[in-house]
């Protein structure tokens, strides 16, 4: 698999390929860990189709994780790195208009790989400074208590990382954001 930045139409339309259909991670010559690491990394392009679609990719192949053994593999060696960029994404990294993409990936990994989350986001959130400076430990704390508690309501995950973001980025209760 090419990773060029010419290359990254290919990419997108294979990886929406493989959304349509999944059995495709089945096939023996697909590398599934470079298809995961491709999306991972448009996670973080500054075009927001772009990061649409692979947000829409993890929101689809997370919930196989369990069923097809290629993919259960990848997700519990490189889910951490997932789980980091969607981090950084909310901690200021990406457009606040694309917050609903990243919940959307954090409420499938929390009802997806619950046990695998529970870990990864109390070790990421102790990282002094991450995914934002302006955070107090208390605040990290309280939003991945909210979230590894909240596995059925969408909505309400959408909720959290919205004002966790605002948080990340100094805006909360500012006037700026009163109808975000």
């Amino acid at each position: 698999m090419i990773l060029r930045v010419d290359g990254w139409a290919y990419q997108l339309h294979l990886l929406q390929a493989l959304k349509r259909k999944p059995d495709l991670f089945l096939c023996e010559r697909l590398d599934v860990k470079a298809v995961f690491q491709c999306a991972v990394l448009a996670l973080k392009f500054p075009e927001a189709p772009t990061v649409k679609a692979s947000c829409g990719f993890f929101t689809e192949l997370l919930p196989r994780c369990g069923e097809v053994e290629p993919v259960g593999k990848v997700v519990q060696e490189d889910g951490r790195m997932l789980l980091i960029a969607v981090l950084e994404a909310i901690g200021g990294q990406a457009s606040r208009s694309l917050m609903d993409c990243f919940a959307d990936i954090l409420f499938a990994l929390n009802k997806h790989c619950f046990s695998l989350l529970s870990v990864w986001i109390k070790e990421a959130l102790q990282e002094p400074g991450f995914p934002s400076a302006r955070l107090s430990p208390e605040q990290k704390d309280t939003f991945s208590q909210q979230i590894l508690r909240e596995r059925v309501n969408k909505r309400r995950v959408k909720e959290m990382v919205k004002e966790f973001t605002l948080l990340c980025r100094g805006l909360h209760g500012t006037d700026y954001t009163a109808d975000y």
